[in-house]
């Protein structure tokens, strides 16, 4: 017995990591490590230079453990942390970080010595990677080193399936328990006929004898953890089952809260309501009695205006025959004003006519003919004076200036004498041109006054004329 649990407690099983290649390091420069963690356990694979895009790694990672604790990291659902780390070439500087990415145990391939089976390999995208994406071509393995104590004989291959059938009939029938909730203990004993193959099958003999305790204490093993496992379950579900009251018990009293205080803030919207509703009723009987006093009013004032509007058509036919007898005068007396239009109209015709023959035939025409000449020539003067006015003006002005220039170029030679006697000169002229221009300006006064009496004149002869 002590022999076979020192075999159960041997490390006979093996956790691979087996990274094959590396893409993408293309822009890394300096060299490159990758370390594995599980369990606080960390190795590493070796430093490998960049120099391709691609890079082939061919290093195996290897954790060995007895199937106990992987069982417990299954259970526990641990994860392998992978993390590629840059070397530089400045050995001075610190490794920076790539990237990681975690493996599941669960996820592990499960393979045997013995058997053939095709390895999987899978590409992962490191996490974190701030500029570029890499990628690990990988594969995760279990291996079962315990398959290799067992030989080739076709005798104990038969006797490993018939061992392996017997488990999984013992797990079915522990799965059927579970389901309907039996607390019974399981025997797992062989039965009878079972037992007649198996010795039919394997010879008598003291290795085989040995191996096949061996197989009983297996199963009793597996009984034993199987009678654990129960009890953790129980454990577990009764646990579950007190927590689950006290939550049960917690979402209760939370929902009695909230449905108080809901039921109190419903309660106060009703009464708000309720007590809004009553205001509108109450506004609601005033504004009815009101529109029942307006309706009174309306109608009062609809008779009023039934009435007025009855004496207002009597009004408008008496007014529209007092119309039509204005009408009939009027147009009497338009008729007879454009009679009296038409008459008036033969008269100014023949006024008009007789007018013409006056002029002609009296002395008028020859008497307006010589006005009019008369006052051609008083325009004609009236012009040559303008004239002469304005011709005297520029003579004033350029004198002025020669007096002004003759008084600018003498003034330092000539003495005080000589130039009041020049003053006295200059004034004498002036008086003599201001004279002058009054005569002209009393001239053009009496013909500007024989012009007016002239055209009054001719304004008399013309209305007698009329």
């Amino acid at each position: 017995m002590a022999n076979q649990l020192q075999g159960l407690d041997s490390m006979n099983k093996k956790i691979i990591l087996k990274i094959n290649s590396a893409y993408g390091f293309g822009l890394v420069k300096g060299s490159i490590v990758i370390y594995a963690t599980l369990k606080n356990q960390t190795l590493q694979t070796a430093i490998i230079p960049v120099n391709k895009n691609e890079l082939k790694f061919a290093s195996d990672i290897i954790w060995h453990m007895d199937n106990a604790t992987l069982k417990k990291l299954k259970m526990d659902n641990a994860s392998i942390r992978v993390e590629c780390f840059r070397i530089p070439i400045d050995k001075s500087n610190s490794n920076e970080r790539l990237g990681y990415l975690l493996l599941k145990v669960k996820g592990a391939q499960t393979i045997y010595p013995t058997s053939n089976d095709r390895i999987e390999n899978l590409s992962y995208k490191l996490i974190g990677s701030k500029n570029c994406s890499y990628d690990l071509n990988l594969s995760l393995l279990i291996e079962d080193s315990n398959d290799k104590a067992i030989g080739k004989s076709p005798e104990k291959i038969k006797s490993l399936k018939w061992i392996n059938n017997k488990n999984k009939n013992v797990e079915t029938s522990l799965k059927k328990k579970d389901n309907k909730h039996y607390e019974e203990n399981i025997e797992v004993d062989l039965p009878n006929p079972d037992v007649n193959i198996m010795s039919e099958q394997i010879d008598i003999s003291p290795e085989k004898h040995e191996y096949q305790n061996e197989l009983h204490f297996d199963v009793d093993v597996q009984q034993k953890n199987i009678e654990e496992l129960e009890e953790w379950k129980d454990r577990q579900m009764i646990l579950f089952n007190e927590k689950m009251k006290t939550k049960e018990e917690q979402l209760l009293k939370e929902f009695n809260n909230k449905w108080s205080n809901d039921r109190k803030r419903i309660e106060e919207e009703l009464a708000y309501a309720m007590s809004k509703c009553k205001a509108l009723a109450k506004d609601l009987d005033k504004m009815s009695d009101k529109l029942k006093e307006r309706d009174a009013i309306v109608t009062a004032k609809e008779l009023e205006l039934a009435c007025q509007k009855d004496s207002m058509d009597n009004k408008y036919i008496g007014l529209m025959s007092s119309n039509t007898q204005t009408n009939d005068e009027l147009s009497k007396n338009i008729f007879e004003l454009k009679k009296k239009l038409h008459g008036s109209e033969k008269m100014n015709t023949l006024l008009r006519k007789e007018n013409e023959e006056l002029k002609y035939n009296n002395n008028c025409g020859l008497h307006v003919q010589e006005l009019e000449e008369k006052i051609s020539n008083l325009e004609s003067n009236l012009e040559e004076a303008n004239r002469s006015c304005m011709f005297f003006k520029e003579r004033w002005i350029a004198s002025v200036r020669k007096i002004n220039q003759m008084y600018t170029k003498f003034h330092g030679t000539k003495t005080d004498d000589l130039l009041l006697n020049n003053k006295q000169n200059i004034q004498n002229i002036l008086t003599n041109q201001l004279v002058e221009r009054q005569h002209d300006e009393e001239k053009l006064r009496t013909l500007l006054n024989d012009i007016s009496k002239l055209r009054h004149d001719m304004t008399n002869t013309n209305y007698l004329d009329l």
